[in-house]
């Protein structure tokens, strides 16, 4: 039955309820008084149920009529927002965007990003997961995040990758450990060290980085690895048998008895370059205007344009 109710006809019942006349509602609509009064008719005779009571100064609903546009009002008002809502969703206003990372959200141009995103589209749900990157990889593929964001090395496969800012790459130390106040930390100064790393991204990565520093130099410092996150891993440097590397969006986060310094090096600072990487056949908008903050839109040349660290230092 509900394929035969013409919405002109719930919509034009609806205005002469409110306006209690046939002829005022005709006038509000710009069609003749006959047009609503034959459409309301048809209405009543498909559904089986009288509306109106109609008499010499107009219309007062019965009723059933009541029960029967109470119920329309809610039905249309929700068929508005399904409109309103697939219109924004197809223009990236709302919906979802799920960022797929390993790096930290403490500080840093990947949490100025967001935060810049998500005040320009507040209705679209940000979702973040952070897990490995192989998991982050196998997700990408089959559906389940929309972009990725890490550091390192890209990885081989069918992605399109946007080349991002640089990560720095710092020493994680207890805040009594004998290099602590060292001016300039430098790489001979850490041959003798032990360095504990977790086996979850980002550790494999960081440790990889140190043994690339170190070699066929010399001295490699003893490397130890554990199935730990990286807040956890910091957590133990703090009981002063181990240091470690972080990136430096890590370093927002405050650890009890840890400090982080930098590794003096010739040249810049110690970075690995960062990207984002996701699948060009993806049609979800709001991942297409994230892209395009990336690359340079209004609000991230805001972030460029801020001081570093300026953010949760």
């Amino acid at each position: 039955m509900i394929r035969h109710i013409d919405l002109h006809a719930l919509v034009q019942t609806l205005i002469a309820a409110e306006q209690g006349s046939f002829h005022k509602a005709a006038l509000r609509l710009g069609v003749q008084p006959s047009t609503v009064s034959r459409r309301v008719k048809t209405l009543e005779r498909r559904i089986g149920v009288a509306l109106f009571e109609r008499h010499n100064h107009g219309v007062k609903p019965t009723q059933s009529g009541r029960d029967f546009l109470d119920s329309a009002r809610r039905i249309l008002g929700d068929l508005e927002g399904l409109v309103t809502n697939a219109r924004n969703v197809g223009r990236g206003e709302s919906g979802w965007l799920r960022v797929g990372l390993y790096v930290s959200l403490s500080r840093g141009p990947l949490r100025d990003a967001l935060f810049a995103y998500m005040d320009r589209f507040p209705k679209v749900e940000v979702r973040v997961i952070d897990e490995s990157r192989h998991s982050l990889i196998e997700r990408l593929n089959n559906g389940a995040v929309d972009v990725v964001v890490f550091a390192g090395q890209v990885w081989n496969g069918t992605h399109d990758v946007l080349p991002l800012w640089r990560e720095r790459v710092l020493l994680a130390l207890a805040e009594n450990h004998r290099l602590r106040n060292q001016s300039a930390i430098s790489w001979d100064d850490l041959r003798r060290e032990r360095f504990l790393f977790g086996s979850r991204d980002p550790g494999p990565e960081l440790k990889d980085f140190l043994v690339a520093k170190f070699n066929g130099t010399g001295v490699l410092p003893t490397i130890v690895q554990t199935n730990a996150d990286r807040d956890t891993v910091i957590g133990l440097v703090a009981l002063r048998r181990s240091i470690s590397l972080i990136y430096a969006s890590s370093a927002g986060v405050t650890h009890p008895g840890v400090v982080y310094r930098e590794i003096s090096a010739r040249g810049p600072s110690l970075q690995l370059p960062c990207f984002a990487c996701w699948h060009s056949h993806n049609d979800n908008p709001a991942l297409h205007h994230f892209l395009r903050l990336l690359r340079g839109g209004p609000a991230i040349t805001e972030i460029k344009g801020r001081r570093p660290g300026a953010r949760g230092d």
